[in-house]
Parts: structure tokens; sequence; C-alpha cells
């Protein structure tokens, strides 16, 4: 038998085909002699030992390793169920819940009312650790099952984990019926630094310091909802708190002449769905800021008289009028603003204010009264009457408005309409203001590209003085009131009125 001929094509050193074949094996010179590929068995070994090391179990995570003070730390940012949950994800969590610090919130437990007292009650008794915030806002101060709950949350709040709350929020459900009574344990907390009261009859005071005498030497933010109180109680509480930098008055209808005095309130806050204040006064405040009202100007204070607050820069919502001077004070109506010192309105930086008697004469009287404004928020009325303007941007029986001049940068229209006095109103702004950058127009109107071009157009000018200026549309709902009265404690936000 012939012997087996030899194939013809010329092969490497590693037995592969030579052509086309690059040596792995081969050393950087060209490929020494000892340069050789592992051989199929070792190959194949590498293989199985991978396959081995894939199968090995996963060490242990890394959050797991960090020290217990460090993982109670994440867990007392988790919403509340979500904190007690970590107790079932492996043996080294579980005893961390119970000592971590707890922020308990009725609102995140999504119980029924008639069994919120008693889950929190139980995660009272469950937790040794230390409660930070305590919220209760979901219940009823008489329930047809409980009954009087006052009891129950007095019980509730003189728990030994509560003694070093920094955060709480207590309201009732809204009633008709007489006013609720407030929890005497909720006074007790000496270093809270949030509080929020709602819907109840605080402790009377004897116009001393504070409801029944307390002192909350470290508060910060106050919120009072629909407090039955007189304003001789809300005077108490704002001298009880010495520390204090924002204050929120909502719906407080039993609230008639309120005065502010605090050497270290930054932001006040006014809303109200009725008209009963009849005066606000802010005296002796050298740090306050802002003074913010979120509802329409005829839900506030009828008159507002500002005597010392050498700081403000932030106003609003008023309503247009014309301004008149008298004894030294400056008026703005029909909602009175009353200013001791025309150098106050100098600090203000952002105004916002409401066109009721649709008058583009009118909002240049307010305008005048604020020369140093930086940004203007304008609600315009329905009906917007305008009175003729020349081809130069001129107005009739006006003189010269420092802020157009030389400092509004920013302006927001609200509730512009497809007509042509809204665009004039608009185009004036255009023409005059100097240093405007962006004119921010929300319409409540669908916005189509024939619209806008229409738009763009009736507002285009040759003869804008500013080089600058963008102008941006945007859809809006028909906007009534300011609504967002939690501004008030966001004091790291630039423009509370910016929705």
């Amino acid at each position: 038998m012939a012997p087996q001929r030899e194939s013809k094509r010329r092969r490497s050193r590693c037995g592969f085909p030579k052509k086309g074949h690059v040596c792995a094996a081969a050393d950087a010179d060209g490929g020494g002699a000892g340069s050789q590929l592992p051989s199929p068995e070792a190959e194949k070994k590498t293989k199985v030992d991978g396959a081995a090391a894939s199968q090995d179990p996963p060490q242990t995570d890394k959050i797991s390793a960090l020290p217990d003070d460090v993982l109670r730390s994440i867990i007392s940012f988790l919403p509340t169920v979500d904190a007690a949950q970590t107790q079932a994800l492996s043996t080294r969590w579980r005893p961390l819940w119970r000592y971590a610090p707890l922020n308990l919130d009725d609102g995140e437990l999504n119980l029924s009312e008639d069994i919120i007292p008693g889950a929190i009650s139980t995660i009272l008794s469950a937790h040794h650790g230390p409660i930070w915030r305590f919220s209760v806002t979901k219940l009823a101060r008489v329930n047809e099952f409980l009954g009087d709950i006052v009891s129950a949350l007095e019980a509730m709040l003189r728990h030994q984990t509560i003694s070093s709350l920094s955060e709480l929020r207590l309201h009732y459900r809204p009633s008709t019926t007489a006013p609720a009574p407030f929890p005497p344990a909720a006074l007790r907390f000496s270093l809270l630094r949030v509080a929020s009261f709602g819907h109840c009859s605080l402790p009377d005071t004897d116009g001393a310091i504070g409801p029944g005498g307390v002192v909350f030497p470290n508060l910060q933010e106050l919120t009072l909802l629909d407090i039955s109180n007189s304003e001789a109680t809300l005077h108490a509480i704002v001298s009880a708190c010495p520390a204090i930098r924002s204050l929120l008055l909502c719906d407080n209808d039993a609230f008639r002449h309120v005065q502010v005095r605090s050497g270290t309130l930054v932001s006040l806050g006014l809303c109200s769905r009725s008209s009963q204040l009849e005066e606000l006064v802010i005296e002796d405040t050298p740090n306050l800021e802002r003074l913010l009202m979120f509802r329409s100007p005829r839900k506030l204070p009828r008159v507002v008289r500002v005597i010392s607050a050498p700081k403000l820069e932030v106003l609003g919502c008023l309503s247009n009028g014309v301004t008149e001077q008298e004894f030294g004070m400056t008026y703005i109506m029909p909602q009175t603003l009353m200013v001791d010192s025309i150098a106050m309105l100098r600090t203000v930086k952002i105004l916002a204010f409401r066109i009721d008697e649709t008058s583009l004469t009118a909002a240049i009287h307010v305008l005048r009264c604020f020369p140093c404004l930086q940004k203007l928020d304008i609600t315009l009325a329905e009906g917007l009457f305008y009175p003729q303007i020349d081809h130069n941007g001129a107005i009739h029986n006006t003189a010269t408005v420092e802020c157009l001049d030389f400092h509004l940068k920013k302006m927001v229209l609200r509730n512009y309409r497809c007509k042509k006095s809204y665009a004039a109103f608009a185009k004036f702004f255009v023409m005059k203001a100097r240093v405007l950058e962006l004119l921010t127009i929300r319409t409540c109107v669908g916005l189509n590209k024939r619209w806008l071009s229409s738009h763009r157009k009736l507002l285009y000018s040759r003869k804008k003085v500013s080089a600058n200026i963008r102008i941006e549309f945007s859809a809006d709902d028909y906007f009534v009131d300011y609504k967002n009265g939690e501004r008030t404690h966001q004091l790291l936000v630039a423009d509370p009125f910016d929705d």
C-alpha cells in the first residue's frame, strides 16, 4: 500500500497553515525557537478553570461592609416604610433600623385613618433610636372608631425616643366644628428647628412669651395653618422664637391686625382664602429679605405698612394702581402699600404684581416706585386697555423709569392673550427696557407655529434698545393666584414666584 502523500500546504512551526497566519506565540523579534502556542490540553484546562471561577459565590456587597453608624445614617434618609423594610435585607441589616434616626410620617404609611395611631405606637415601641422628624397630618380630632385622639397624640409625643425631635408637623384634618385643642406635649421640644401647626387652637398665652410661656430657642422655620387663636398668640410665638428665619401664615382668618417684629426673620409668607386680615405691619425686621403674598391681592391685607425692612429684596404679589405721596409715605393703591421711607423700595430686586385696572400707565406708576428692579413678574387682566404709544415707544404723560433704563434684566408676562393690546403692552418693554435679556410670555392658549409667528411679528421692533433680548413663549393655565406658599421656607430659591 502506497504511503500517504504529505500535504503540499506549507505549515509554520506551530503546525498551522503558514499562508495568512501570524503566530501569536512568536516573540517581538520575529519569533524565536522557544515561542509556542499553548497545547490543546492547556487550553482546555484554562477554559475549565475560568468557568469554575465564574461560578464562585459573589463577595459581600460593599455597602454592608460599611460601619454601623454610616448605615444608620443612610437609613435615616429613607421614607418611613422603606427604612423599616431594610430589616429584611439580611441578618447584617436586621438590627440597624431599630437604632437608626427615624423620620416618622403618617403620609408615608399608606394606611387608613383608623389604623394610623396604632401603627405609630407600634413603631415607637419597636424603635430604640432617636426620632428626628414626626409628622401627623391625616387624622381628624374625633374619629368614629377611635373617639377623641388628643390623648393618643399626647401619649405619642411623650414617648422617650422623641425627646430630641428637630422637626414637628401636627395638623388635624379641617373641620367645621369647634377648634381642636392642641396636645400640650407638642410644646415641650426645645431642640425643634422646624414646626408646622394646623387646624387647631394653640394654648392661650398671657402675652408674655410663647403659648403657655414656652420658648423655642432653636426654631428657624414655622408654619401656622388655620389657627383659631387671635393675633396676640401669633405675636407671642414669634417672640418665643429668637432664631426664626422663615414664617408662613396660611388661612388664619382670626387674625385682623398683625404686627411682625423679629431681628432674625428673613422670609415672611402670607396665603389666604379670605380677606379678613385688615393690616400687616412690618416693624423692626433688619434682616427681612422677602415679603411674599401667594394669593390674589383681594384676599390679602388691605394695608401693608413697612416701617423698617432695610434689606427687603423680594416683594409681591401686589395689585396695580396709581401712586400717591402723603406725609412722607408712599402709597400703592388699591391694595395699599405704605412705606415710611422710599429708600426701602430701592432695595427691592424682584417684584410680582397683578394688573386689575388694565392700564399700562398704572403699571408704569408702580415701576416708578421700585427703581432698582432686576426681575418683574406681571399677571395681566382679561380686558387690557393701553394708551397711545408712538413709533419711538414713548408713552404719553410718563417720565423716565429708572429700572427700565438701568436694571431690569428678566420679565415674565402671565395670562397673555391673542389680542393686539397684549402685544402692545409687551412691545413697550421690548422697546424701553435697555438691559432686558429675557422676556418670558406665558399664554393660556394653545401654541402653534402660526400663532407664534404672528405674535413674534407683533413684538418685533427694529427700535429695540437691548441687543441681547430673548423672547420665549410657554403654554400655561389661566393664572389666578400664586399658590406655592412653601416657597417661603425655601431660602435658596432665587425667585419664589417662578413656578
